[in-house]
């Protein structure tokens, strides 16, 4: 019996039906979305090769992805044919290329089962391999095969053909052919023998010859380009070598006048045969005002700012002025550079400084101007110096209220060595600085002595917990040739402060009067030691503990009563350096109320 519906029944049924997909298709999505094929993955046959074991359950998805199983039986079975065929190509990586593997996915209910079943086979091995470099008369020496770990008998692993042959492109390369390249690398297969040969086809290129450096300068230009070509470390004609570039990069860069330094050789030769350098350098900005400040409880508020100009006269010239105002101290000094003076790598550096300060054991003004020749050494980040400096100062020491006027000249011989990775926050690496100043009297109050400074600080990230970092630091100095009451008070070694030794008061941790003033003294030996923990990108926290003191001594530590301060600190990370919070505490109080039970340090950059 046939029965009609009118239209607007019709259009109803049809409404409802178009209503309710998209309810139905939700269920049925979200039960897709919550219901996965959980499994268990097994991998035999490898028991004899634990290293090949490793590295597959590292590079299989099905193990990488246990806790992700898939929705369906067909997205895991084609997750164990991709392993499957990941497995031949690691054997064939080992040198079982005969290697066989069955992949199984087994069961039909969660969980499934997959298994991974590997025949290795035999280990095909090396026989000596073959070389051909063209041109035949190319002046190419490569490296032995024994160099490039490519003996005969050894096992025919690909990660060994394909690092020897990239060896010998780079070999090429640094004997001057830069365009080398593999034109082919055969590898032939003797199964019989389970053997493999390889033969690599080297082309070597033109030898090269470095010409003319030439500048691409985007910005104002205001860098004389005598000065930048005067800079770069080997002459025309040499060789080529990929440390060349490098090393004219470093020295434009060094300059701190370019933002972008990028050297290419030329696309060809120039008339006399020799390859141009070009070099593309972006300006930044040659003039820099900058402004800082600290806190302590045993100094105070201090803040200082300062500009530079970093282009003086066109050819690198660095002026730099300072000024550094706290509660006790009043600082104003400069400093002028001139880079590449007389020979390439020197600098000779001007200074001077007015110093007004009341310490806690002196008050003083005095006037220091300083020349000297500044020398790269033991390249990269090793500098030695050789300065002439002359002091007029006024200086009352405030143990005895006596008040004398000094002058003298110094000529301190230094070298620092930094093989740090940061200047505020090293993790990794080295800084050493020593120096011997011998210091000669100028007039009748004042007397001559020998200085000797040594600093040393080490940096090290724990291998398994990157954002740990273990620093230490150790400063030994001495005074010879005048007793310690003929110093000035100014030029005596003090310990104690945020710079040597946290949770004693500026200059406090040494020799004291009957008053509790510091006398300061002819050595100083200062140790301290940092955990550094990063807890997110920016804010970190450190716990340390320092020692040390100043001594009247000329020997540091003989029969020397070490002072000790611990506390903990907040780092909080900013563009120009960690900003530094420090609580320290001395743990060894001196009697009469020398010593606060807390001294408090904020200031940017690590304490060392």
């Amino acid at each position: 019996m046939a029965v009609n519906t009118s239209p607007w029944l019709r259009a109803v049924f049809s409404g409802f039906l178009i209503l309710s997909a998209p309810i139905a298709l939700a269920d049925e999505t979200e039960k897709t979305e919550h219901e996965t094929l959980d499994y268990r993955v097994e991998l035999s046959g490898l028991e004899q090769q634990p290293e090949i074991e490793s590295s597959a359950r590292q590079i299989l998805v099905t193990f990488q992805r246990l806790n992700d199983p898939p929705v369906s039986r067909f997205l895991l079975a084609r997750r164990v044919e991709q392993d499957r065929k990941r497995l031949v190509e690691l054997l064939k990586s080992r040198g079982h290329f005969d290697g066989e593997v069955v992949g199984e996915l087994t069961g039909e209910s969660p969980p499934l089962e997959v298994r991974f079943q590997v025949s290795p086979h035999s280990l095909y091995r090396l026989s000596p391999p073959a070389l051909r470099i063209e041109p035949a008369a190319a002046r190419f020496l490569p490296p032995t095969w024994k160099t490039l770990q490519l003996n005969e008998d050894d096992p025919a692993e690909s990660a060994r053909i394909i690092q020897a042959g990239n060896a010998l492109i780079q070999a090429a390369q640094e004997q001057g052919f830069p365009k080398a390249k593999m034109a082919s690398r055969r590898v032939i297969r003797e199964p019989e023998i389970h053997r493999i040969t390889v033969r690599y086809h080297l082309e070597t290129g033109p030898r090269v010859q470095l010409g003319d450096v030439v500048l691409n300068v985007n910005g104002n230009g205001s860098v004389d380009s005598a000065f930048l070509k005067r800079r770069v470390p080997w002459n025309r004609g040499v060789i080529y070598h990929p440390k060349r570039l490098e090393e004219t990069r470093l020295a434009f860069s060094g300059t701190g006048l370019f933002s972008v330094v990028r050297p290419r050789l030329a696309e060809k030769p120039d008339q006399r045969g020799l390859w141009p350098v070009e070099v593309e350098l972006t300006e930044r900005k040659h003039r820099t005002w900058r402004a800082g400040g600290g806190f302590s409880t045993d100094r105070g508020m201090e803040v200082n700012g300062g500009w530079e100009h970093r282009n003086y006269h066109g050819a690198g010239e660095r002026l730099r002025t300072e000024a550094k105002i706290g509660m006790s101290t009043l600082t104003l000094s400069g400093t002028f550079d001139i880079p590449d003076y007389a020979q390439r790598g020197q600098m000779l550096k001007f200074s001077g400084k007015l110093d007004k300060a009341t310490e806690e054991a002196y008050e003083n003004i005095a006037l220091e101007l300083g020349a000297g020749l500044v020398r790269q050494v033991f390249a990269p980040g090793g500098e030695g110096s050789l300065t002439l400096t002359y002091r007029l100062s006024q200086v009352r020491e405030l143990s005895t209220d006596i008040e004398n006027d000094y002058s003298a000249l110094s000529m301190p011989l230094a070298l620092t060595l930094d093989r740090s990775n940061d200047p505020l926050d090293a993790t990794q690496g080295w800084r050493f600085f020593t120096e011997i100043a011998p210091n000669m009297a100028v007039t009748g109050s004042s007397v001559s002595f020998l200085r000797f400074t040594n600093k040393a600080s080490r940096y090290y990230t724990w291998p398994d917990q990157p954002r740990l970092v273990l620093a230490g630091r150790a400063e030994i100095d001495t005074t010879l040739g005048a007793d310690q009451e003929q110093i000035p008070v100014d030029s005596r070694l003090y310990a104690g402060g945020g710079a040597s030794l946290r949770g004693y008061g500026q200059q406090m941790a040494g020799p004291l009067d009957a008053t509790g003033k510091p006398l300061g003294g002819r050595s100083l030996l200062a140790f301290g030691a940092e955990a550094r923990y990063r807890l997110t990108d920016t804010i970190g926290v450190v716990g340390f503990v320092d020692a040390g003191r100043a001594d009247s001594g000329i020997v540091p530590g003989k029969g020397l009563d070490l002072l000790y301060g611990t506390g903990t600190g907040i780092r909080y990370q900013t563009a120009v350096g960690p900003l530094r919070l420090d609580v320290a505490t001395p743990l060894k109080k001196r009697a009469g109320d020398v010593d606060a039970p807390w001294q408090l340090y904020m200031s940017i950059g690590q304490a060392f």
